[in-house]
């Protein structure tokens, strides 16, 4: 038995893909986590976490399980696991967006490796987290990482804003205030925006990094062979600008290549400390490693003992750049994570300085495998910082390489007195007795002004022990070595630093290590660290002079120039001292030694030729440069000098800020020691005063901002002047008393300094109160009582000299209140800020006003509850003054924003009073100002969430004393402010001010604006149901349902995860609102008509959200509705209704549109009606019409439903059907405005897709609609491809332009003529418009024309069934009967069906499919083509009508269709082949509003063999017939077509011929009367078969080539042995002489030629000259046999030739047929193409073959003989048929006599002259509507004009092609 799990085993995760076809298992992916519920031996039951839909039982081994916490939310549990929140995160992120990318794969998104880097990245990540490796600060900065990648990629694709707090943990909006939640969207916002702009990576530290940075460095491994010991400088560089930036980390390596101490092996660590903001924007960093050998002078003399050791030599660079690391753009630099940097060795001849260059330059270096091997991190914070939050890194033993400079912050106690000396270059001369440059190697020590040698002040670096001296590199043989070496020299503060000098010695040094131990120094060179003004070395590059020793060898006997000096200032330790140490002191004293006499001191002598470069800077808190800056730090050496003292403390403003911040303490300790010195004069209060003021308001400027905490850390840990509170108050309350006579520069100072005064003053009191037992203090407070109304009164000046000093009032007023609070009472300082804010004047310093009420807000005063009650009063009522002003409305809405954030709490108790004054003084005008601002404004988005937070912090109780209040005392003022609010709800709602992805701040509104609609709902049912408000109550329907069906609350559109989050911590809010709404209805009571029928299309609206409960609880008002409407009782007649007709309407209207727009589901549709059917059934009255209203309503959703699936596909044959079906039902129904709407959406598909005939069938409803008279058109009938039409009359018209338009582009013609003749009858009869008239007539002859002349291909009409359930509703089981569209054929219609279907599979068989078929879930189509039957209309009958007359009516206008197949399979013996034929009916006749119909009814019947081969004798003469009229209208026609029919019949061997049927022509065969009539019938048609192929063998050796000559003599010889068997086998006799026709058409006596005469005249007024147009020359029509009836896939075994069903009778050819013979025989028409060819010609038999009886005539003796009319000639003549033998012969005169025997050649035929298509004009267009006559023109030609003629002969018509003809 199924048994609850406990919470251990309440969650887990699938570790094995399950899946099973079995009912109710759970389908589980790798890594899908799972809730289980119950648990049953080896099965769990329970569901997805992602889909809690999806539930089934799973296998309990295949699940890992894990602990997880049960939360409760009411009657839903969820649980989660218990794994980090970070972990949690990541896991939900991953699955989220591994489905996109899956998708993305699939769509081959350009993003889909961007979105898998990340994933990649965070799953990484979350190893790291889980291994729980880490300490708390990196997965602190890890969790930064996630959270910015995580954002990241969210907002990438288009997910939601996840909101955090600084830590990174998301934030819950149950705990934060409306304002705070804005503003971390705000800013999570402007994060990811910056991330996107810089492409690659994130950039936390930019954002919220200190500016203060560390990199951490760990030296691994270096792998390089050297053979010696070396040393490995490590130091960071900056390449753009060629110098090192931090001091050099030493590691000693042993030449055994591992460390020298081999403990420390993978354990050199570095800090490069101090890094700031300028070191982030350098352009390119570089980590530089100085690899120096440690041992001989050349390495290849490494086992020479002889050779001098401990020689420091260049060998290698290697560098990485850094840059990426250090801004920020590269996070992948861990501690853990080895990167290799190759090694580049030094040159023979190459400085290290040009080799660090070249490397960090080269793109690629050949290392060849040697390298070193480091990890890198990038650490925030200072030093001490670090330390404590990296202790596994940076312990007591890692190294710290300081920046050469000063950080961005010096922190009291951080002292540094270090001088970075670099040792740049040199240039020495080689010496008389030299034969090679020196290997020289500079020695510097550091020596006082006895010459004594300072012991460990040198340091090569971090990470090496200090040094008394150092020693350089040295470069073998080169006389201008450049060095570039940086060392530290840091001298204690404690030394005497007067006299301290650098000095350089310069020694040669030998290969061998005996002559190395006797070379001494061959000079030296110094340099004083103390310049005579007492300030220290300047920070610049130092040539200095290089003096040789005496001892020296190189120093050859010269004379010496004594210098004269005070014997007093020389020293006789020292004697170079008194030399000149630089090139810059040496020209100062201008000494011009000559060149016999140089300058020299002791054993000193100045080189004139040698030269030494150095430089230095100075990085030091206690040593300066600067002169006044010395002379106050050393205070008490000017004490008696008042004139320096005052000079200094002047000059003092003038110093540069970077140097006063330097020394900051110890300044501040020298100004307040001189100011409380009581031996000076109180002159100089004031100067020390402003110098403080100075070096405070220095502090407070942005540039140096970074100091405050230097200056904090003093005011509280150094500052110890118990007495300087009374001076500093009395100076600055002065200054402020006499504000308007004090400087005001130095006034704006003070003010702006007030923060860090007040500071100074509170601090000094409290030493005072310490050392003397708080004695003082109520004088105290009364002298700071009486400074703060000072400051207050100074507020009153109006004067716009103080303006700046009391700007800076407001601005720093306010950061003195943490520092007054530790000396003073909060209240009564509470009272004081009041009173100097109220000081402003009015329209006065304004914003900085309300900017001092913002500071006053985030003022510790605020917190305190007894603070607040004095100070918000003051607040509102000066940020509502403002904002009714429209003043400042921004600064207003951030200090109300701020007012609210502080106030918010979970606890609303709390700060019940404070909400209370807040929405009495501010609430209103908050919402008028939501109102009036521009939404997509950033204020209007503040103001939002001022209100949000303000209706979030309300109680009912606070409701309620609102709407109580003396304002509202009238109810026509609290409806306006209902209206107001809900106005505003409504725009809320509506147009979110929030942009979409801010779903937790969108659903925190949602659930504000809901809390409050609660309330108001019984505000207005209360107060506004007696003295009813119908606008209002109409607002509140109108925003509650908007509110309810806005996009953001549609839970079925969010993912599983999301939706279950937001229904966890909101419910589903459509719901609750739901349930208002229907209460609110049933409230209106009598009222409710009012709302009828308006509100329905929003309850509509609102019952269409997919909620089952909401649907359940709303849908019933649709049935309040139809009682009300029912049972009103109508004025006029006093009596009920009796019908819901507006409802009915109404609810139709916005069922239509809502549900196309995508609403609404099956479900939907059978809820309402089953909840209105048992309504309707319970209520007597309304029982009959309300089940007749549902089942309407059930059919219309059925429509509606299929309409809209079908829509969102592309195959437009489907819509169109659906359009139909609500076509017709809203026809039935009698709604025309809907039948019209959708009338135009079929019209518009159809244009879409060209199906001209269709879309003018369509109009042609609209058109059923209208009348010809000028009524107004209803609303309903109106059209908007019309807005013009405003009568029955117009709009009729427009449609007719319209439909006979688009007939003429279907080729329907007649159908257009039809409407040309209503046009006629209105112009000509009703409005008498000659005008439009003659345009029309003009239309109407050219379709006539078009009739006859253009080619109009037949169109294929095919049979489709639709089997299976895998169809539309609207299309399983049931057969269509479609309309092909131009030339499209069997094989390209099924091509057609199976891309509109491709999961449809065809049938191969015409049998009815089973019920299997019919039944199945899939897709069957059955396809094949049938054949039109024709129905001629009456007024044909017995008359003769043109071919192409009638040829139109076989393919159109027809509705009924034929097909047939073989009944048993008889092999090949077609004498016994039965054929079952199918009559369908189809529902309407085509062409219609469809290129298909339905076949509504089926009729079949069995065709025997006998009328199979009269059918198939037919269709051949039909062939035959076809061919020959084709070649006797075209002469240029190719016989390759004819040649193969022909030998198809003639030769019995290719399909076996007459020979097929030979036992039909057998005396016994037939035994019925029928039987026998057929038989005849058969012979006959045997008969017109021979008689038709002598015919076409005479046309084709006419025509033949010589080259086919054989070929036909072949098939002649084949028709004669034809008949010879026909003759005797079948006993047909068959002529000896065979006649031909001359067929003769009957039509009016007057020929065409004449016509166009009389219409051209130019005499004739009315002529129609300008119409005229020349017709193009006949065109080729080409007939092609029909398809297969079943479309079948080409097969090797199949059969070649198609079984074709026939009709069952044909007429004699060669006899005059009328049409109701005709139409006697249409019903067995032939299936197969070609014309009638002989159904309109009298019979004329010939005996002889027609020939000439005299000699042509010229061509002038024709034209004068020519008869003026066609009147004049025989009867006979008058009546020439169009495909008569004649009209084949074109240089033969009109009566010419024609003989055609068996053996008579035809005649030649003449040359064809140019202009002889131009004679036989039959039909005069108009000009604007000029047509290429596409038709075969078969009149008798003009004979050619004659070649001699007096005068000029007429020009010839413009000849006009068929494209020019269109274009025109």
């Amino acid at each position: 038995m199924w048994q609850k799990t406990d919470r251990s085993q309440k969650y887990g995760v699938a570790v094995y893909n399950f899946s099973s076809r079995l009912p109710h298992r759970l389908t589980l992916n790798i890594g899908d986590t799972v809730q289980i519920a119950e648990e049953l031996d080896g099965w769990f039951y329970g569901c997805k976490t992602k889909n809690k839909n999806e539930c089934g039982i799973f296998p309990k081994s295949y699940i890992h399980v894990r602990e997880a916490v049960v939360a409760k939310f009411g009657s839903l549990e969820r649980v989660t696991s218990t794994e980090s929140p970070i972990a949690q995160e990541i896991s939900t992120v991953l699955r989220e967006w591994h489905t996109i990318w899956k998708q993305f794969y699939l769509d081959q998104n350009e993003e889909l490796e961007n979105i898998q880097v990340m994933m990649l990245e965070l799953m990484d990540w979350r190893k790291k987290i889980m291994s729980r490796k880490l300490t708390n600060e990196e997965v602190k900065d890890l969790q930064q990482r996630v959270s910015s990648r995580i954002d990241f990629g969210n907002a990438m694709l288009g997910l939601d804003l996840v909101v955090r707090d600084e830590q990174g943990n998301i934030l819950n909006p149950d705990n934060t205030s409306v304002v705070e939640l804005y503003k971390q969207h705000e800013t999570a916002s402007d994060r990811i925006r910056l991330e996107q702009n810089t492409v690659t990576g994130v950039r936390d530290t930019s954002i919220t990094g200190p500016q203060t940075f560390n990199l951490f460095v760990q030296l691994r491994n270096f792998v390089c062979r050297i053979g010696e010991d070396a040393d490995i400088l490590m130091s960071l560089y900056d390449a753009k600008f060629s110098k090192f930036i931090s001091e050099n980390y030493i590691v000693n390596w042993g030449k055994d290549g591992v460390p020298k101490d081999i403990e420390m092996l993978n354990n050199f660590r570095v800090v490069f400390t101090d890094l700031g903001s300028r070191d982030r924007t350098r352009e390119r960093v570089y980590l530089v490693f100085q690899i120096i050998r440690i041992g001989v002078m050349d390495p290849k003399d490494v086992e020479d003992k002889k050779q001098t050791r401990r020689l420091r030599r260049p060998f290698g660079v290697a560098a990485i750049d850094i840059t990426e690391y250090l801004n920020g753009l590269k996070n992948d630099a861990e501690e853990d994570k080895q990167i290799f940097i190759p090694f580049q060795s030094c040159g023979e001849k190459e400085f290290m300085d040009s080799l660090i260059k070249k490397v960090v330059v080269a793109k690629e270096i050949n290392h060849k495998g040697q390298g070193l091997w480091v990890s890198l991190k990038v650490l925030q914070g200072d030093v001490k910082q670090v330390k404590e939050d990296y202790p596994h890194l940076v312990g007591p033993n890692t190294c710290v390489s300081r920046k050469l400079g000063f950080p961005d912050v010096i922190m009291p106690g951080d002292v540094r007195n270090d001088i970075y000396v670099t040792i740049k270059g040199g240039e020495f001369t080689r010496g008389p007795a030299k034969t090679a440059d020196k290997n020289v190697e500079v020695t510097m020590v550091v020596c006082n002004n006895k010459g004594e040698v300072l012991k460990d002040v040198i340091s090569y670096g971090c990470g090496g022990d200090m040094m008394s001296e150092y020693k350089s590199l040295i470069y073998y043989h080169e006389d201008k070595p450049k060095w570039q070496e940086t060392v530290k020299v840091a001298i204690s503060t404690e030394e005497e630093f007067k006299g301290l000098h650098l000095k350089f010695t310069f020694k040669h040094r030998s290969t061998s290590e005996t002559k190395d131990r006797s070379e001494r120094p061959f000079a030296m060179a110094f340099i004083k660290l103390m310049n005579k003004n007492s300030t220290t070395l300047s920070d610049t590059d130092h040539n200095l002079l290089v003096y040789k020793d005496h001892n020296s060898p190189d120093l050859k006997s010269s004379k010496k120039m004594k210098i004269t000096e005070k014997k007093e200032d020389r020293d006789k330790f020292s004697p170079y001292l008194d030399l000149p140490s630089t090139r810059e002191i040496f020209n100062e004293q201008n000494i011009q030694p000559t060149g016999k006499v140089t300058l020299f001191s002791g054993p000193f002598t100045l080189s004139a030729k040698d030269s030494f470069v150095i430089s230095s800077f100075v990085c030091s808190t206690k040593l300066t440069h600067n002169v006044v800056l010395l002379g106050l730090l050393q205070w008490q050496d000017i004490m008696t000098d008042t004139t320096k003292l005052r000079d200094h403390l002047e000059k003092l403003m003038k110093v540069d800020g970077e140097e006063i911040v330097k020394f900051l303490q110890d300044l501040l300790d020298s100004l307040f020691s001189i100011l409380m010195q009581n031996t000076i004069s109180d002159v100089y209060d004031n100067l020390v005063f402003d110098a403080l003021v100075h070096i405070i308001s220095l502090i407070s400027d942005r540039k140096y901002h970074q100091f405050r905490p230097v200056l904090d850390a003093y005011v509280e840990s150094s500052f110890s002047f118990a007495m300087a509170y009374q001076k500093l108050m009395i100076i600055l309350r002065d200054y402020v008393d006499k504000a308007m006579e004090t400087n005001q520069k130095i006034l704006k100072s003070a003010m702006k300094s007030l923060e860090y005064l007040f500071k100074f003053i509170v601090q000094s009191r409290n030493h005072f109160a310490r050392l003397n037992d708080g004695r003082g203090k109520q004088s105290f407070e009364l002298q700071l009582k009486q400074l703060i109304k000072s400051i207050s009164n100074m507020m009153l000046y109006t004067s716009d000299n103080t303006l700046v000093a009391q700007g800076s009032a407001l601005k720093y007023m306010c950061a003195t209140i943490p520092d007054i609070l530790k000396v003073f009472d909060a209240v009564e300082l509470s009272h004081l800020m009041v009173e100097f804010i109220n000081n402003v004047p009015k329209e006065r310093l304004t914003k900085q006003k309300l900017k001092c009420i913002d500071d006053l807000v985030h003022s510790k005063l605020f917190v305190l509850p007894e603070c607040r009650l004095i100070l918000l009063p003051m607040m509102l009522q000066h940020t509502r003054v403002l904002m009714e002003q429209k003043e400042e409305i921004e600064d207003c809405i951030e200090v109300l924003s701020n007012i609210l954030n502080l106030t918010f709490s979970r606890d609303m108790d709390k700060y019940e009073e404070d909400i209370s004054l807040i929405t009495k003084m501010s609430l209103r005008t908050v919402i008028q100002a939501c109102i009036n601002l521009d939404k997509t404004s950033k204020e209007a988005i503040k103001c939002v969430c001022v209100l949000l937070s303000m209706l979030r912090q309300m109680k009912e109780l606070h409701f309620s004393q609102y709407m109580d209040m003396e304002e509202f005392a009238f109810l026509i003022d609290l409806r306006d402010f209902l209206m107001e609010i809900l106005m505003l709800f409504l725009d809320l709602v509506s147009n979110n001010v929030f942009p979409p992805d801010w779903m937790e701040m969108i659903m925190l509104e949602n659930s504000i604006i809901l809390r409050a609609l609660q309330i108001f709902a019984k505000v207005i049912h209360d107060r506004f149901t007696q003295e009813f408000e119908r606008e209002l109550w109409g607002f509140f329907f109108k925003c509650s349902i908007s509110f309810l069906t806005q996009k953001s609350l549609q839970l079925e559109h969010f993912t599983s995860s999301k939706r279950s989050k937001i229904v966890c911590r909101y419910r589903d809010m459509r719901r609750e609102a739901g349930f208002e709404i229907r209460q609110m209805w049933f409230h209106l009571g009598v009222n409710k008509i009012q709302f009828i029928p308006d509100m329905v299309g929003a309850v509509l609206e609102m019952t269409l959200i997919p909620e089952i409960e909401l649907r359940k609880a709303t849908i019933p008002i649709f049935f309040d509705m139809m009682v009300c409407e029912f049972m009103q009782i109508e004025p006029s007649t006093r009596k009920i209704k009796g019908n819901f007709n507006q409802v009915e309407h109404e609810l139709i209207m916005c069922l239509d549109a809502l549900v196309e727009g995508g609403q609404g589901d099956g479900e939907y549709k059978d809820l309402i009606c089953d909840i209105l059917y048992k309504l309707c059934s319970n209520h007597s009255t309304l029982k009959e019409q309300g089940l007749r209203f549902v089942n309407t309503i059930k059919e219309l959703l059925q429509h509606l439903l299929e309409y809209r699936k079908i829509i969102q596909s592309e195959v437009k044959e489907l819509r169109m059907s659906c359009i139909v079906n609500l076509l017709n039902f809203y026809h039935d129904i009698g709604r025309q405005e809907m039948y019209i709407r959708y009338l135009y959406k079929l019209c518009d598909l159809h244009m879409k897709c060209d199906n001209y005939t269709e879309a003018a069938n369509t109009l042609k409803l609209h058109v059923g609609l209208l009348k010809w008279t000028d009524d107004g058109l209803d609303p309903m009938l109106q059209s908007g491809w019309y807005p013009a039409a405003r009568t029955h009359r117009e709009l009729k018209e427009y449609l007719y332009y319209d439909i006979i338009s688009y007939f003429d582009k279907g080729k329907m013609w007649e159908k257009g003529i039809e409407l040309t003749k209503e046009l006629v009858h209105l112009y000509e009869e009703e409005l008498y418009d000659y005008e439009r008239l003659s345009v029309i007539l003009k239309r109407q002859a050219e379709l006539f024309a078009c009739i006859i002349r253009e080619l109009r291909p037949d169109p294929e009409y095919f049979r489709v069934g639709y089997y299976g359930r895998g169809f539309p509703s609207f299309l399983q089981n049931k057969v269509f009967i479609y309309r092909g569209k131009e030339y499209e054929r069997l094989t390209d219609f099924n091509s057609r069906m199976q891309t509109l279907f491709p999961n449809a599979e065809l049938l191969k068989s015409l049998s009815p499919p089973s019920s299997e078929v019919k039944e199945s879930d899939k897709q069957y189509l059955q396809i094949n083509a049938v054949t039109p039957v024709l129905e001629l209309q009456d007024r044909f009958l017995n008359k003769c009508v043109n071919e192409k007359i009638l040829k139109y009516y076989s393919v159109n206008e027809v509705q009924k269709f034929t097909f047939s197949r073989r009944i048993d399979e008889s092999g090949a013996d077609i004498s016994q082949m039965w054929l079952e034929r199918t009559y369908l009916t189809t529902l309407y006749s085509f062409p219609g509003i469809l290129c298909w119909f339905p076949v509504n009814h089926t009729d079949m019947r069995k065709v025997s063999p006998l009328e199979n081969a009269i059918e198939t004798l037919e269709t051949t003469n039909k062939r035959i017939n076809s061919l020959i009229e084709q070649h006797i209208a075209d002469d240029h026609l190719s016989t390759n077509n004819l040649g193969m029919l022909l030998n198809g019949v003639v030769d019995a061997s290719v399909n076996g011929g007459i020979s097929n049927y030979k036992v039909f022509y057998s005396e016994g065969y037939g035994e019925s009367e029928i039987q026998l009539h057929l038989v005849h019938k058969l012979k006959d048609i045997t008969k017109n078969q021979v008689m038709l192929l002598k015919e076409a063998l005479l046309i084709h050796r006419r025509k033949v080539s010589e080259e086919l000559r054989p070929f036909h003599d072949h098939m002649e010889q084949r028709f004669k042995e034809m008949v010879k068997l026909i003759h005797k086998e079948y006993r047909l006799n068959v002529p000896d002489s065979f006649a031909t026709l001359k067929r003769i058409k009957s039509q009016s006596c007057v020929p065409i030629s004449r016509v166009s005469e009389v219409l051209n005249n130019p005499n004739n007024p009315q002529n129609l000259s300008d119409s005229s147009a020349a017709p193009s020359p006949g065109l080729k029509t080409s007939h092609s046999t029909r398809a297969p009836s079943v479309y079948i896939k080409p097969d090797k075994s199949a059969p070649t030739t198609p079984i074709r069903p026939n009709t069952i009778s044909r007429m004699n050819p060669f006899k005059r047929t009328s049409v109701a013979s005709l139409a006697n025989t249409s019903d067995h028409s032939s299936e197969g193409g070609g014309s009638n060819r002989n159904s309109l010609e009298a019979p004329i038999e010939l005996s002889e073959q027609l020939t000439p009886r005299r000699p042509l005539r010229s061509d002038e003796q024709r034209r004068l003989s020519r008869p003026n009319s066609f009147q004049l000639m025989p009867p006979i003549m008058n009546s020439t048929s169009n495909s008569s033998l004649v009209s084949n012969t074109s240089s033969t005169a009109e009566n010419s006599d024609f003989e055609l025997g068996d053996e008579m050649p035809t005649p030649p035929l003449p040359e064809k002259t140019a202009y002889s298509d131009y004679s036989n004009v039959e039909i005069t267009p108009s000009p604007s509507h000029h047509r290429a006559n596409s038709g075969n023109r078969k009149s008798k030609p003009v004979p050619p004009l004659p070649t001699e003629l007096n005068g000029t002969p007429p020009p010839v018509p413009k000849k006009y092609t068929s494209k020019q003809a269109s274009l025109t």
